[in-house]
């Protein structure tokens, strides 16, 4: 068997740093680990003697090469304990640890026997469980709580000062704002918890990711309705952008049940992969879904234009608005969704950090936006054209009735002769 250690730089690296601490296990009692050189077989050259092991099996005396193995003939079990210290910044690196069954020889075959590989490993950067790339992140997300707090009380006094201009959608975009601050907050709890023990407070836990499932509900519910023009330029929803909301809240409960199950397991789970992969093609689908109807809205402006001599210069001006909120939504989706992906493989392993504050920025940035331009005040050009089609729209309504009431006085006159 062979416990492979592989550090890296980048993700991408042609020619990683390998160790290889093989187990010699032709006699059982005598079963020793021994490290192996790698280069040979086209890892990076690593000069591994500023690494300090330490043999917990022997009382932590030092070696370099070779390390006690305990048997136990009751289980046919092998066991060791290996301290590993890496003080130098040029052995610096994202570890990850490997294991293989080997054959005796290279002729020799795999024999078809049952096997298990159980390891405790406990990974500190000086006194924190937490990885380099992750250390700033308790910082970082507290920062950001405070950014939303400051926007939520923005916005509130936005809308206690134009409380009568308000829309059901700005009380909807304030309980997003909201809910981010106390995700962030919550977040940065979960990580000073695993920081401090290694492992997350499980209520702490809990709460975060309900949070995280209310806000990414309420994100996607705010995101369709303003695209959709919802009380902005018009009341009532198609039986198309019913189905877009029908479809975006069940598919963000799988979402979100797929990011705990991830959040909450190792990569070597058997069903890590799978749940990842539900993971990015739903949250792909619900980002598609919100685009629909900016398109619609976008469409029933134009054709609004086409049909309207009085109002053009108003609805230019709301096309205008939608057609902004369209390219928002695209870049923002795009800066999340894809740019944060490459990152991820490209960065160094100290600056993963770096993908959190890109997502949480990009996030600031498309609320300021999207609050400023439909914030709720008269000038703003969806009031106009909300007052003036709700005008428009009474005449007919009472033709409507008047036709309706003469077709039951009819009625009744006919019931009279017979």
């Amino acid at each position: 068997a062979v416990v492979s250690t592989q550090s890296t730089g980048a993700f991408f690296d042609k020619h990683p740093k390998i160790l290889n601490m093989v187990l010699m296990n032709k006699d059982p009692n005598d079963a020793h680990l021994v490290i192996q050189n790698m280069e040979n077989v086209g890892a990076g050259k690593w000069d591994y003697s500023h690494i300090q092991f330490s043999d917990e099996l022997k009382g932590g005396e030092a070696n370099s090469d070779n390390f006690t193995v305990a048997y136990s003939a009751s289980n046919n079990s092998f066991s060791f304990h290996i301290n590993i210290k890496v003080e130098e910044k040029t052995d610096e690196g994202q570890y990850t640890i490997y294991f293989y069954r080997c054959p005796a020889s290279r002729t020799a075959s795999i024999s078809q026997i049952d096997y298990t590989f159980d390891a405790t490993i406990t990974a500190k950067n000086g006194n924190s469980f937490l990885s380099a790339g992750e250390k700033p992140l308790i910082f970082l997300h507290v920062c950001m709580g405070l950014i939303y707090m400051g926007m939520g009380w923005v916005w509130f006094k936005v809308m206690v000062y134009h409380s009568e201009n308000l829309f059901k959608i700005h009380y909807l975009m304030a309980a997003l704002v909201f809910a981010k601050f106390l995700a962030s907050l919550l977040h940065s709890i979960d990580y000073y918890f695993i920081s401090a023990h290694g492992t997350p407070e499980e209520a702490w836990a809990i709460l975060w990711y309900i949070i995280h499932l209310v806000r990414g509900l309420l994100l996607f519910i705010s995101l369709a309705l303003i695209g959709m023009g919802f009380a902005f330029v018009k009341h009532v929803l198609s039986s198309n952008e019913k189905l877009v909301l029908m479809t975006v809240v069940p598919l963000q409960i799988i979402a979100n049940v797929a990011y705990v199950i991830i959040d909450s397991s190792e990569e070597a789970d058997f069903n890590y992969g799978t749940w990842k992969k539900i993971l990015i093609f739903v949250d792909l689908l619900c980002c598609g879904a919100i685009i629909f109807p900016v398109m619609w809205s976008i469409r029933h402006l134009q054709q609004a234009t086409e049909r309207s001599d009085n109002k053009t210069t108003l609805i230019l001006s709301q096309l205008k608005l939608f057609r902004h909120f369209y390219v928002m939504v695209v870049v923002y989706i795009y800066i999340t969704r894809i740019a944060l992906k490459f990152m991820e493989v490209v960065l160094p392993f100290q600056y993963t950090w770096c993908t959190d504050l890109l997502n949480e920025t990009a996030t600031i940035t498309f609320f300021c936006i999207t609050g400023w331009k439909f914030r709720p005040y008269v000038a703003n050009p969806y009031y106009k054209i909300v007052e003036e089609e709700d005008d428009l729209e009474m005449e007919p309504m009472v033709v409507e009735s008047d036709t309706l009431r003469n077709r039951n006085n009819f009625a009744e006159e006919e019931e009279t002769l017979a």
